[in-house]
């Protein structure tokens, strides 16, 4: 049987149409691939929708390696004949089946009941791949170095140019960068958050974390102290965040506010002193309006600075 091509064709018709799927050989070997034709006959005018074989497999024996290319003719009677070709596996010895397999068509391509053809199973018998121990045994070949070609180098030439290149290009980007500067001329380290900004949010920051109410005082009012003196430092150009109480109060007082705005920061910063250092004991109303009071005093004082700032321009387009 070997050698011969045997016609192992399973046909299903109705209604015209006829499936077939065919081996050439019902002797197959473990491992090893074979060929399915399937073949699919319809009078004209039909639609022939197929099968897409989504999964790899036929079956649990039968693994599908490749699909074919649809084959669409027509015979003598106008008939349409659709072919293709599977190339299939089996790991399994003994018998094994081929299943059905259904061909899927319509009587129309508008016809939407969509019907099914299934061709026959066919049987086939996988037997393992004999060695010949007749034969002396090779020993194993060890890998053959081969010189590399120009052409397998080049790309990475061409990568490394590419790095280095990027590389220059991003050096002297920043080596003739020009820094951002300030009004004063001084460096900007990165995006600087306004004082007045910083200072509000930092007031809500502090308001939120609720530090009086479970009994943390001295660190509530340490934190309105810094708050007043990181914004009066930045907005008022005071170095404040290395004075003492007394010498802020001084330099502020000549920044001209309305003296109601600098009674409240006077009120707040000496009553922050009191409870950090006097370890005086603060009322939940004392603790409330020093916060309001701070409120207030950067509030205020940061219209002033506006008002200040367009009255100085205003002179200065006269």
């Amino acid at each position: 049987m070997i050698g011969l091509v045997l016609g192992l064709l399973a046909t299903a018709s109705a209604q015209g149409v006829e499936v077939s799927a065919r081996v050439q050989d019902d002797h197959v070997a473990v491992g090893k691939p074979f060929s399915l034709d399937l073949t699919m006959k319809v009078p004209y005018g039909y639609y022939v929708e197929w099968n897409e074989f989504a999964t790899d497999t036929l079956s649990e024996q039968i693994d599908i390696l490749k699909r074919g290319d649809l084959v669409r003719t027509a015979d003598a009677d106008s008939n349409i004949i659709v072919q293709q070709q599977l190339t299939l596996m089996t790991f399994d010895t003994g018998y094994v089946q081929v299943p059905s397999v259904g061909l899927t068509y319509a009587k129309s391509v508008e016809d939407q009941l969509r019907m099914k053809a299934f061709t026959d199973p066919v049987q086939l018998y996988a037997t393992a791949i004999t060695v010949d121990t007749t034969q002396a045994f090779r020993p194993i070949v060890p890998p053959i170095d081969q010189p590399i070609s120009m052409k397998e180098v080049f790309p990475w030439i061409l990568g490394a140019l590419v790095l280095a290149l990027l590389g220059l290009i991003v050096w002297y980007v920043i080596k003739h960068r020009k820094p951002r500067v300030d009004e004063n001329g001084e460096p900007v380290k990165g995006p600087v958050t306004p004082p007045y900004d910083k200072a509000i949010g930092d007031l809500e920051s502090l308001k939120q974390q609720k530090l009086w109410q479970v009994g943390k005082v001295k660190e509530y009012y340490s934190g309105l102290s810094d708050i007043a003196r990181e914004y009066i430092e930045g907005q008022f150009n005071v170095n404040a965040v290395e004075m003492t109480t007394d010498d802020i109060l001084r330099d502020v007082k000549e920044l001209n506010f309305d003296l109601e705005i600098y009674g409240k920061l006077k009120d707040t910063m000496e009553l922050s002193d009191l409870v950090k250092f006097a370890k005086y004991t603060t009322s939940p109303l004392e603790n409330d309006n020093a916060m309001s009071d701070m409120t207030d005093f950067v509030n205020k004082s940061y219209e002033h600075y506006q008002a200040a700032r367009a009255k100085e321009e205003e002179v200065n387009h006269v």
